[in-house]
């Protein structure tokens, strides 16, 4: 006999089924969710290969020359009398003017923006392994709550049924009113209870849907699963040098490298070469061909200051991705440690604290209908086992989430 009834919207929830979404589609295991959430098209990552190409297609155009220049005119124009024909020395001339960039100057701006293109490459990488990680979080958090419904209510079927216990020996005129009181007290919280894991399940669905669409709304495998193995400490450690993020702090020191080495090529001359053809009417046209050197020779301070302007931007850069290696391994031991703590505390669990809250239900139950035990002792029992069991599943979650951790920082084992 049940002596609670839940609230107008829980059961709502309940009558239509929402606690188990897509309920004739088949469970959605954690593989499937990374599977899917990387074969769909995520912005993200195609916002930095857009980047990525824009930067290759920037090196083409800053590698290519500077456009010629034309010039056309008239030269040795009489001005007494403006007789283009009188002087042997008037002629229509037209010349080409074509410059060419100091030193490795072209060649130096494409490294630098290949190297730029290498980087945005690097945050499409930063950016999938941010996707899985994110799922996987999210899919192992779903998966604590709804195994925490699944294990409350066969907590509240419990309380049911000491409830009918508790009335049959209180019609016996054996026991007070009070211990029918208390059941349907603690069958209220616990209903309270799944009106709250129902919340957060909805939430982290929500969450899902942003890389899953409607299949965040299936029903989850029931048991929890298996990640792929992480590497000894040693890997794992030497594995952060290739992480996307410090490739991405590479890819940036390359291209200030690359700026350092066109600041440079300011002390190295500019070249032009310049052809002109004139035209003499009946007399012989003429020809001109010559070269300009751009000589730096004033303005050097200028000149050592962007050099040394590049040089502090590429040690910014370098200090920056030190910085990102000294968080990366941070990250790094606090998963690892998180990781063994919870697979220690996990076995001293399931060896002796979950056997031992379900050996007191039984024991105080015994002693309950022997008469050697209060109702209220009963009540504790059965609480305390469900806390147990929730204990446990969430230290197999937090296990699970701190893999995860460790996998988007060293990648997975292919």
């Amino acid at each position: 006999m049940s002596l609670f009834i839940l609230p107008a919207a829980f059961a709502a929830v309940l009558a239509s089924g929402a606690m188990q979404p897509e309920a004739d589609a088949p469970p959605l295991s954690l593989a499937e969710a990374v599977f899917i959430a990387e074969s769909r098209a995520e912005p993200g990552i195609e916002a930095w290969r857009a980047r990525a190409d824009a930067l290759v297609e920037r090196g083409e155009a800053d590698s290519a020359l500077p456009d010629p220049s034309v010039r056309i005119g008239v030269a040795s124009i009489p001005l007494s009398d403006f007789d283009l024909e009188r002087e042997a020395m008037t002629q229509a001339q037209v010349s080409v003017r074509q410059m060419f960039p100091r030193g490795e100057t072209r060649q130096l701006r494409r490294a630098r923006r290949e190297a730029e293109a290498e980087g945005a490459r690097a945050g499409m990488a930063l950016e999938a392994r941010e996707i899985r990680r994110t799922v996987r979080q999210r899919w192992l958090e779903l998966f604590y709550w709804e195994r925490a419904r699944d294990l409350t209510l066969q907590r509240r079927e419990e309380m049911d049924r000491l409830g009918e216990v508790a009335t049959a020996v209180f019609a016996s005129g054996r026991a007070n009113s009070h211990d029918v009181i208390r059941v349907d007290l603690e069958t209220a919280m616990l209903g309270t209870r799944l009106v709250e894991i129902e919340r957060q399940s909805e939430t982290i669905r929500a969450d899902l849907a942003r890389y899953l669409g409607t299949e965040a709304d299936r029903a989850l495998a029931a048991r929890i699963p298996v990640l792929p193995p992480v590497p000894d400490d040693a890997d794992a450690v030497a594995a952060l040098a290739g992480h996307p993020a410090i490739q991405t702090h590479n890819a940036r020191i390359e291209a200030s490298e690359r700026e350092l080495d066109i600041a440079r090529q300011a002390f190295r001359p500019a070249w032009a070469i310049d052809a002109g053809y004139g035209l003499r009417g009946s007399r012989s046209d003429v020809a001109s061909v010559g070269v300009s050197v751009e000589i730096p020779l004033f303005n050097r301070t200028g000149r050592e200051a962007g050099v040394s302007a590049a040089r502090q931007a590429r040690s910014a850069e370098e200090l920056e991705r030190q910085a990102s290696l000294l968080d990366l391994r941070r990250q790094l031991d606090r998963a690892v440690r998180q990781h063994r703590w919870l697979s220690d505390t996990i076995a001293l669990h399931e060896a002796e604290v979950l056997p031992r809250a379900r050996e007191t239900v039984e024991a105080v139950l015994a002693a309950y209908e022997n008469e050697q035990a209060d109702f209220a002792e009963l009540v504790r029992a059965e609480l305390a086992l469900l806390d147990a069991e929730l204990a446990l599943v969430r230290m197999q979650v937090d296990d699970r989430q701190a893999r995860a951790d460790i996998l988007f920082l060293t990648g997975d084992v292919q």
